[in-house]
């Protein structure tokens, strides 16, 4: 299947949906079916890995919603942004979700699913709903990652 250039210059998927201007790295992947909302500023860095289905957030409406508030049309006061940002080297596994104001640092890997709600430090890896570190990634003599689980962290 043909690969499609959106407005920002970069090659995605057919069926990806892009919102506002997201900054992506060089070398990243986008897969299919994949929602990146750059309106409230996302970055991702160089060779990430954003697998299909994956949906990363830069607003939502959920003031609006539950405060019965009116609709700006003009200004989109009713919404509230925060940015994203994904560090380097980041895998993000399918049908994750990743919610406005996270920063994912480098080298972290999002298990499929996960729901990100907070930002994750450097070399994290986390899973779940919400994701929560259990473990990290190591890189060994040959240049291989390697991802360690904390038995600490998985036996709560």
């Amino acid at each position: 299947m043909a690969k499609v250039k959106n407005r920002v210059g970069k090659e995605f998927n057919d069926f990806c949906i892009v919102v506002g201007e997201p900054k992506i790295g060089p070398e990243t992947w986008i897969g299919y079916f994949t929602l990146l909302d750059g309106s409230g500023d996302l970055s991702i860095g160089r060779h990430c890995s954003i697998a299909s289905g994956v949906q990363i957030y830069t607003h939502d409406t959920v003031r609006w919603a539950v405060g019965d508030l009116q609709k700006d049309h003009i200004n989109y006061s009713h919404v509230d942004r925060a940015p994203v940002s994904i560090g380097d080297n980041v895998y993000i596994g399918a049908n994750a979700v990743v919610l406005k104001g996270v920063k994912i640092g480098d080298h972290c890997v999002i298990g499929a699913g996960s729901v990100v709600t907070e930002s994750l430090p450097p070399w994290s890896v986390a899973v779940g709903a919400p994701a929560r570190i259990i473990g990290h990634v190591e890189i060994d003599s040959d240049g291989k990652p390697h991802t360690i689980l904390d038995t600490n962290q998985t036996e709560k």
